[in-house]
């Protein structure tokens, strides 16, 4: 299917994305920070490598059924409040993060943060989802990524530089980020609405664009959209409501909740592990490592935006054949990875560390928009919120995992992450496997009835 955008003119969904966008960067701040700091978090209260993998196994255990309500909710009364919603519970729990002082306090706010900002993800790739045509998606879901790549890239360098000019106090950080929540609240209160002809900032044409597929399937009428009558267009489409039993035993969408578990492994191991990798092995100091860890992230953002770019635009909305080569390119870099010790060529460690973070998010863009070539908007919560559950509940052991295969000598206290990394490209492989049984689809026909047709 052509790309039926005019170029050249601007559309506000632009600035939705950017708004939405940074929004989740904020968002994200937390968990970045709080890997980064782990080495001192763990010190301060007496956490163990085995306790601070509970810690992240809990959040993820909790963040993934978290999804499946999200979804659910976003479906029913829309994404704009429950994205609100999200927004003051993250801000609360990233400054409730400051009193922790003891483990147990540490797993009580790892099970709290898991519930309530597992709210975050779904109504933000729900608002994409409606606000851009179908050949936009995947390149608008893979900037929407940029917050969850990017963010780790930046973050450790502003993390560390906030410690050194706290006087090593990793509280105070925690206590400034819960206060600058309040900036990403007004932007979606001011500027986001959960329907583009709703959106006084959005024209007629734009919302047209975004109702492309609903248009050509029969099931609304360019007159409704631009008349912009809200419960009009609603009734119209209250048909297209799939059921999650009929997204259950849909081709394909078995293959991608395996598909997002490897991806989903894969990254939580790097996210948690990664700074205290560049500590333990390579020698490097807080602010080295605060840099070095951003290089994996860079050559994230460059590979998501890469492969939707592709999968949009010379593929014409393909998605798997991008997805086996995110798994199957990032499998010789992470191997790599695993066998560097201290000392190692700068070079060598700077290309691997891109390589693998270059391949290893190019799974994004393409995934997030498949179930939006599966089902229709109004669907889309239900079945990425199931993909989202199995796979964040899947990826809580992935650090627990990781934190158990990493080996520390008694005598020298030197660590060995080999068999670590060793699990990370297994967990890629399982991407492999998983995304050759996926199935790629044109637009949806007879959504109502949940059938698809193959390409």
């Amino acid at each position: 299917m052509a790309d039926s955008v005019k170029a050249g003119v601007f559309r506000f969904r632009y600035i939705l994305l950017a708004i939405i966008s940074f929004c989740y960067s904020i968002q994200y701040l937390d968990r970045v920070n709080t890997n980064i700091l782990l080495p001192f978090i763990s010190k301060d209260i007496g956490m163990s490598n085995y306790e601070i993998g509970i810690g992240a196994a809990l959040m993820l255990v909790f963040y993934g059924p978290s999804q499946v309500v999200t979804g659910w909710v976003c479906d029913k009364i829309g994404s704009r409040k429950v994205l609100i919603f999200s927004i003051i519970a993250w801000s609360a729990l990233t400054y409730l993060q400051s009193t922790v002082h003891s483990v147990s306090e540490w797993y009580i706010r790892m099970v709290l943060f898991g519930i309530m900002v597992g709210t975050e993800f779904i109504p933000s790739a729900r608002l994409i989802v409606r606000y851009f045509p179908p050949l936009q998606r995947a390149r608008a879901q893979s900037i929407l990524s940029w917050a969850w790549i990017i963010t780790p890239a930046w973050a450790p360098m502003v993390s560390t530089l906030l410690f050194t000019l706290y006087g090593n106090e990793w509280r105070e950080i925690f206590k400034l980020l819960g206060l600058i929540g309040v900036i990403p609240l007004i932007l979606v209160i001011l500027f986001v609405f959960d329907h583009p002809e709703q959106n006084r900032f959005v024209k007629k044409q734009e919302a047209l664009e975004a109702y492309e597929d609903e248009i050509k399937q029969g099931i609304i009428t360019a007159e409704d959209v631009q008349k912009g009558d809200v419960k009009i267009i609603a009734k119209k489409s209250q048909g297209l409501n799939v059921s999650f039993s009929k997204i259950l035993q849909t081709p394909g969408y078995i293959p991608l909740v395996f598909v997002y578990v490897a991806a989903q492994l894969a990254f939580w191991g790097v996210m948690v592990w990664s700074a205290q990798y560049l500590i333990q092995v390579h020698g490097f100091s807080v602010m080295k490592m605060g840099v070095w860890a951003s290089i994996y992230f860079i050559g994230g953002a460059l590979g998501s935006f890469a492969s939707a770019w592709v999968s949009d635009k010379i593929l014409g909305g393909r998605r798997k054949p991008m997805i086996i080569l995110c798994f199957a390119c990032m499998i010789p870099f992470i191997v790599i990875l695993a066998t560097l010790t201290k000392g190692v060529s700068p070079f060598v460690l700077l290309l691997t560390l891109t390589g693998a973070g270059f391949f290893s998010n190019m799974v994004w863009g393409p995934a997030i928009t498949l179930p939006a070539d599966m089902f229709p908007v109004e669907s889309y919560g239900k079945a990425m919120g199931g993909v989202n559950c199995i796979a964040y509940m899947a990826a809580a052991a992935s650090p627990f995992i990781m934190g158990g295969l990493i080996k520390i000598d008694p005598v020298t206290k030197s660590a060995d992450y080999f068999y670590a990394w060793l699990w990370v490209a297994f967990t890629a492989l399982l991407g492999v496997v998983a995304a050759s049984m996926l199935v790629d689809r044109q637009r949806l026909k007879t959504a109502a009835s949940g059938k698809t047709v193959a390409s």
